[in-house]
């Protein structure tokens, strides 16, 4: 087990969900005040993904390292939450969001059948990892395309939480390996086209949040 600053792993997974969980909060203020209008179909889309990780994350092994993926949970819902309550349109879901769909219902069928045994309950977090990945494909080509509707400090905040998981994970083991590396690396990606366009602008960091 990887250790960081001297913490214990319960210390650092409280830091780093408490990190996701933060993330969060620029972007609920904005739907809150009505500047930026998330569409109710695609974040409780999320939510649902974000439940299958949670439920199957926690089935195959993770302890300490858990609380990225409560956040990672309760964050979209939030939103989704905030969006209904502002009278945001819900969208037919497109193809991508349909696969989405069923790869996240496929991951909690495999974990209500799976849960009791770990080493096959992170099959269905590997399921569940596949639905957030085609979730996270439109994403990507907004950002690379768009750079300038998003914004990229809660990429970057949620982006650490998940890579400071890393450390308090309780085994050496590809299931508590995988989701936070895998976290980390597309919310940088996500991130990085929009910090670039904001750096080739110059625009003030006040405006990256």
């Amino acid at each position: 087990m990887v250790q960081c600053l001297c913490l214990s792993p319960q210390t650092i997974g409280l830091i780093s969900g408490g990190l996701v969980l933060l993330s969060i909060i620029p972007y609920a203020i904005r739907t809150y005040q009505g500047k930026i209008h998330p569409v109710p179909t695609s974040w409780l889309l999320w939510s649902l993904i974000g439940l299958a990780i949670l439920v199957t994350y926690r089935s195959a092994g993770a302890n300490a390292n858990i609380w990225p993926a409560v956040f990672a949970f309760s964050n979209p819902t939030l939103v989704t939450f905030l969006s209904v309550w502002r009278g945001e349109k819900w969208k037919r879901p497109n193809p991508a969001e349909v696969l989405c769909l069923l790869f996240g219902l496929a991951s909690l069928i495999l974990w209500m059948v799976l849960r009791r045994n770990p080493e096959l309950a992170q099959y269905a977090l590997y399921v569940a990892i596949i639905a957030d990945f085609c979730a996270a494909i439109p994403t990507v080509r907004f950002v690379w395309t768009e750079p300038e509707r998003d914004r990229p400090l809660a990429w970057l905040i949620y982006g650490a939480g998940y890579f400071l998981a890393i450390f308090a994970a309780p085994q050496n083991t590809l299931a508590n390996w995988g989701l936070p590396l895998y976290m980390t690396a597309i919310s940088f990606t996500i991130a990085l086209p929009l910090i670039l366009y904001r750096l080739r602008r110059n625009i003030p960091l006040r405006e990256w949040a």
